[in-house]
């Protein structure tokens, strides 16, 4: 890109609403007839996803976060299950991301992933991002995240 890209000014006009008017997927009775997608994904607006794995691939069903802002994405969570055979979620992330991108192009745009807390239904794909380029995935147990949050804000 020979330009820097347009940045986006996040804070004008102070915050806005998104569209929650969604019909959350709960899966079938049978996962062996199960024709919902492994992860549904919602656009609540412009640069903010919320991603949902599918119960039939988990019974928990966790919510996964794609916020997109002017240098990097953050997935906030990577669910519950590590297999991308069975829920794919780098492809859909990828998807996502070359989507935004090509609606906001920038040159050497990184993915932050992160988590809540450190349980399985909310880490189990974290190896999915292992080796991505420009990705960071910060542990989840609380002393790795604090730690990286304290190099991070020292930075600033």
């Amino acid at each position: 890109m020979d330009t820097a890209p347009d940045l986006i000014d996040f804070t004008a006009g102070g915050p806005q609403s998104g569209d929650l008017d969604v019909a959350w997927i709960h899966g079938s009775e049978s996962a062996k007839h199960n024709t919902d997608p492994d992860i549904q994904v919602h656009a609540y607006d412009e640069h903010t996803f919320i991603l949902r794995q599918n119960m039939a691939v988990n019974y928990e069903a966790p919510f996964m976060f794609l916020l997109f802002g002017n240098a990097r994405a953050v997935l906030i969570d990577t669910g519950a299950t590590a297999s991308a055979d069975f829920f794919p979620l780098r492809r859909v992330v990828d998807g996502l991301v070359d989507a935004w991108l090509a609606a906001h192009p920038r040159d050497g745009y990184g993915l932050l992933v992160l988590h809540t807390h450190p349980h399985g239904d909310h880490v189990a794909g974290d190896a999915q991002f292992a080796g991505r380029p420009g990705t960071v995935v910060v542990d989840a147990a609380q002393e790795s995240a604090w730690g990286f949050f304290g190099r991070f804000w020292r930075r600033r």
